[in-house]
């Protein structure tokens, strides 16, 4: 039977220094087998923190472009299992087709929604959508002040600190969304998928997270045409390389106070 599902859970190890051992709590994050089942045939089985489900099932259909806009999606069911949690779709027929043709070129077995396993050429890895188009400007300050509030927006992280965040901001720093997961492509699909649920603009505010960017995390906010994207650490080349082709601004802090931008597109004042 799958333990209750909170997001964390505490145990008990044995802490030993200098010779010495004793008894140490521990807030631990949890990790959860997703079977994500479209109109009744299983797509993948992903793991991820059991929280904020149906949204992180939504951003991974939308940021590996299984379905181009929400109203494909016809209907979501989440159930819990004994093994894990299982989520149904209904896609309508058209998205289903897409889809169906996006299979005969990738099969996704299994993973934690890297983004790059079961792809079948060279060609396939570097595909983008098309270049972003944006008038978004950003004032330094405002990047500053996402970054001193990163942490303190994320509860789980402050309980257990092996998690991965992400947060959506308006361009006057204004954090609007956080979401959290033991994999980062995975609370980037949670933040995706919940602005996409509330109805809120992805292409009007910039997305930052503690993980380093990666060429798919690159790639997954290219799909849904976010602007710009900051991590706390130093990105890929590859991704550095896809964010020149998608016309998107790409960025990484060094510490807290300074920014190195790598890909600008004049939308960092």
């Amino acid at each position: 039977m799958i333990e209750r599902l909170s997001g964390y859970r505490s145990l008990t190890g044995q802490f030993y220094k200098s010779g010495n051992s004793e008894p140490v709590d521990w807030c631990l994050p949890q990790e959860c087998p997703i079977a994500i089942n479209i109109n009744g045939e299983c797509h993948a089985v992903m793991l991820a923190t059991p929280l904020n489900i149906e949204e992180f099932v939504v951003g991974f259909c939308l940021s590996e472009g299984l379905v181009t806009t929400l109203d494909k999606i016809k209907s979501i069911c989440v159930k819990e299992k004994s093994e894990g949690i299982e989520v149904d779709l209904k896609f309508e027929a058209q998205a289903l087709e897409r889809l169906h043709l996006m299979n005969r070129r990738r099969t996704l077995a299994g993973t934690s929604g890297c983004g790059i396993c079961g792809l079948t050429s060279f060609s396939q890895v570097l595909e983008m959508a098309s270049p972003i188009k944006s008038k978004l400007k950003v004032p330094m300050d405002a990047v500053l002040k996402v970054r001193e509030q990163l942490e303190d927006t994320m509860p789980l992280r402050q309980k257990c600190f092996s998690v991965h965040g992400a947060v959506f901001a308006k361009s006057d720093g204004e954090i609007i969304m956080t979401r959290e997961d033991v994999g980062r492509h995975n609370a980037l699909d949670k933040l995706i998928g919940g602005m996409a649920l509330q109805k809120l603009d992805l292409t009007n505010g910039f997305v930052m997270v503690t993980s380093r960017f990666a060429y798919e995390l690159v790639k997954k906010c290219a799909r849904v045409k976010i602007p710009m994207a900051l991590s706390i650490s130093a990105p890929t080349s590859m991704a550095i390389r896809m964010a020149q082709k998608s016309k998107m601004t790409l960025g990484a802090f060094s510490g807290k106070k300074g920014l190195v931008v790598f890909i600008d597109e004049g939308r960092i004042l």
